[in-house]
C-alpha cells in the first residue's frame, strides 16, 4: 500500500495558520522535497498551503511531484457548489483523482441547525456531482468534527453518485465523541481517500482534551483501524496527517523540531504497522 503524507503535518512550518508563524515559512515546494526525502508515495495539499491558484503555479506543483515521482491529491473547504467546481478543475490541473472537502460547520454551537446543515449538504453535493463525474474527479467529504458518522453516511446515501464519498480520518470519530474503530467500519465502504493519524486523550477539570500527536502515542486502535482499511476496501493508499500543536513557551526552534520528528516517527511507525499482519 502507498504511502502518503498530508501537508497539514506540517502546517506549522507553513505558518498559514494562526497559532504560529515562523519566521522563514515553509512552502509547498519545500514540502515536497521533505515528502520525497521521507522516502513517501506521495501527498495531499491543504488548500491553506496552496500559494496561487494560477496556472503557472499549479503546472510548476505537478511537474515537481510528477519530478520526485509523488502521486498527489488536493484538498478544498466547504461544500459550496461554485466554489468546489473551481477546486475540482485546479485537480484537473494538478492531476488529482480526488478532491478532499468537508462540510465545516461547528455543531457544537448551540445556534447550530444540524438537521438543515445536513440538508444544505445533500442539496450541495447533488449539484456538483455531474461536474465531478464529466471531469473524472472524486468527491471525498472527511468526517471533520461536523458531521457524526451516521449523518455523513446520510449525506452521502441521500446524494447517491459513484464521484461522491468520503475522506474517511481514523481519528475525527473523537471528535464527535464516537470510538473511531466502529467509525471507520461503518464508512470504510465508501472511503476515497484517508487521513491516518492518532490522538491522546486527557482528562482535565473541565472535562476532555484531544491531542494530536505521533503514530502511537495516542489512544486509537491503529493496527485494528489499519486492518479494517486494508481488508474491507480496495483502497491502495494511505494519507497519514499529523496535527502536532505548538506548545506554549517553547522555542520557534523547538516547536518546528517536534513537528518535524512527529512526521518521521508516524511515517516509521506507519511502514511498521503496514509490515503486520
Amino acid at each position: 500500500m502507498l504511502l502518503g503524507l498530508d501537508s497539514y503535518s506540517y502546517h506549522l512550518a507553513f505558518g498559514a495558520h494562526p497559532d504560529f508563524s515562523p519566521r522563514k515559512r515553509l512552502t509547498l515546494l519545500d514540502f515536497i522535497a521533505k515528502a520525497r526525502a521521507l522516502g513517501l508515495d506521495g501527498f495531499q495539499i491543504d488548500p491553506m498551503h496552496l500559494a496561487s491558484r494560477s496556472r503557472t503555479h499549479l503546472a510548476e506543483v505537478r511537474a515537481a511531484a510528477a519530478e520526485a515521482g509523488l502521486f498527489l491529491e488536493h484538498g478544498a473547504i466547504g461544500l459550496d457548489p461554485v466554489q468546489l467546481r473551481r477546486e475540482l478543475d485546479i485537480c484537473v490541473r494538478l492531476g488529482s483523482p480526488v478532491l478532499r472537502t468537508f462540510a465545516g460547520f461547528n455543531r457544537h454551537d448551540p445556534r447550530t441547525n444540524v438537521a438543515a446543515e445536513i440538508r444544505r449538504a445533500i442539496a450541495n453535493l447533488k449539484k456538483i456531482r455531474p461536474a465531478a463525474a464529466n471531469l473524472g474527479v472524486k468527491i471525498a467529504v472527511e468526517n471533520h468534527g461536523d458531521l457524526t458518522t451516521d449523518e455523513l453516511l446520510q449525506v452521502i446515501r441521500a446524494v447517491d453518485s459513484p464521484w461522491i464519498g468520503i475522506c474517511l480520518d481514523v481519528g475525527n470519530p473523537m471528535l464527535t465523541l464516537e470510538q473511531p474503530l466502529p467509525a471507520v467500519e461503518k464508512m470504510i465502504p465508501h472511503a476515497f481517500t484517508t487521513h491516518v493519524k492518532d490522538y491522546a486523550l486527557e482528562q482535565t477539570n473541565y472535562g476532555a482534551k484531544i491531542t494530536g500527536v505521533a503514530l502511537g502515542d495516542g489512544c486509537i486502535d491503529l493496527p485494528a483501524v489499519l486492518k479494517v482499511i486494508r481488508n474491507r476496501s480496495s483502497l491502495d493508499r494511505l494519507i497519514l496527517e499529523i496535527p502536532v500543536e505548538a506548545r506554549p513557551g517553547a522555542s520557534a526552534r523547538e516547536i518546528l523540531a517536534r513537528e518535524d520528528d512527529c512526521v518521521r516517527h508516524s511515517v516509521q511507525r506507519a511502514r511498521k504497522l503496514l509490515r503486520t499482519r
